[in-house]
C-alpha cells in the first residue's frame, strides 16, 4: 500500500536540519512519491534540485503564489517557460491563484496574474496547482473563462487544499480539476468539508500535506511532514466507506493522472 503526497514545501527552512530523514520517514510510512511546490521564482531552483536528487521519489512544480502576484510582469511567462523547459522534473505550474484572506497584493493584481498564468498553462498543456482562500466567487469565473468548454478528459489541475462548499467542489470537478485533501479534512468540526470530499470521491481526490503547514488533527500545532498523509487517507477512507488500501490506490491513480507521472 503506497501513497502520494502531491503538495509539500520541503525546501522550507524548517526542514534544513533533517530533510533527508523526512524523505526516509515518508518512505517508511508508504509515502513513496512527493511533489515539491515552488511558489516564488527564488524557490524554483531549489525545488528542481530537491526533485533531481531523488528521481524515483520526487517531482516539483514552479509557480507564483498570490502572495507574490505583484511580481508578475511582461517577462514572467517567458522566464517560466524557460524554467519548465530546463527541468523535466517540473510536472505542473503552481501554486497560483487567489488569496483574499492573507495576501497583501490587491485583488485585481492577483486576478490578472492568475488568469494570465492559467491561460499560458492551458496553451502549454501543463496542469496547474490552484490556491484559493476566501476567493471562490472570483476564482470560479476565471477557471470557467480559461478552461470552460469541452474537456480533454484529463485533469486540468488541482484546487490545492480545497476548503470550499460541496457545491464549489462540484463546480471545480465539472471544470476538470481534482481536489486536494489536506489536514483540515481531519479536523473535528469540518463536516461540510468531509461532505464535499464524499461527493467528489477518491477518483477525483489527491492527498496533500502542505508540509510544514496544515498538520492533521493528531499533530495540530506541530510541524507537518509527508508521512502524515496516512492520517488524511484514513479519514477519507472512512468518509468514502472504503478500505484504506483502496483509498490509497485510487488517490494515487488520481495523482499519477494529474501530474502525468506514470
Amino acid at each position: 500500500m503506497t501513497f502520494v503526497d502531491t503538495h509539500a514545501h520541503l525546501g522550507d527552512a524548517q526542514f534544513d536540519a533533517d530533510r533527508d530523514a523526512v524523505f526516509e520517514r515518508a518512505a517508511a510510512a508508504g509515502v513513496t512519491r512527493i511533489v515539491e511546490i515552488a511558489d516564488h521564482p527564488d524557490e524554483w531552483g531549489r525545488a528542481v534540485a530537491i526533485a533531481r536528487a531523488r528521481p524515483a521519489a520526487a517531482r516539483c512544480t514552479l509557480g507564483l503564489h498570490p502572495y507574490y502576484a505583484n511580481l508578475f510582469d511582461d517577462g514572467f511567462l517567458p522566464r517560466l517557460r524557460a524554467a519548465l523547459d530546463a527541468a523535466p522534473e517540473a510536472v505542473a505550474i503552481g501554486e497560483i491563484g487567489l488569496d483574499y484572506a492573507r495576501a497583501e497584493v490587491p485583488h485585481d493584481v492577483q486576478r490578472r496574474a492568475f488568469e494570465a498564468i492559467a491561460a499560458a498553462a492551458k496553451s502549454w498543456d501543463v496542469p496547474v496547482v490552484v490556491h484559493c482562500r476566501d476567493a471562490f466567487p472570483d476564482l470560479l469565473p476565471i477557471l470557467e473563462k480559461v478552461y470552460g468548454g469541452e474537456s480533454s478528459g484529463r485533469f486540468r489541475g488541482v484546487v490545492h487544499c480545497f476548503t470550499g462548499t460541496p457545491e464549489q467542489a462540484e463546480a471545480c470537478l465539472t471544470l476538470g480539476f481534482a481536489l486536494g485533501a489536506d489536514g483540515p479534512v481531519t479536523y473535528k468540526k469540518n463536516d461540510a468539508l468531509r461532505e464535499a470530499f464524499r461527493r467528489a470521491g477518491p477518483d477525483a481526490t489527491v492527498l496533500e500535506t502542505d508540509s510544514p503547514y496544515l498538520p492533521p488533527q493528531s499533530i495540530r500545532g506541530k510541524r507537518n511532514e509527508p508521512a502524515a498523509v496516512l492520517e488524511i487517507a484514513a479519514k477519507l477512507a472512512e468518509v468514502w466507506g472504503v478500505p484504506l488500501d483502496e483509498a490509497a490506490r485510487r488517490t494515487s491513480a488520481a495523482a499519477a493522472a494529474l501530474y502525468r507521472w506514470p
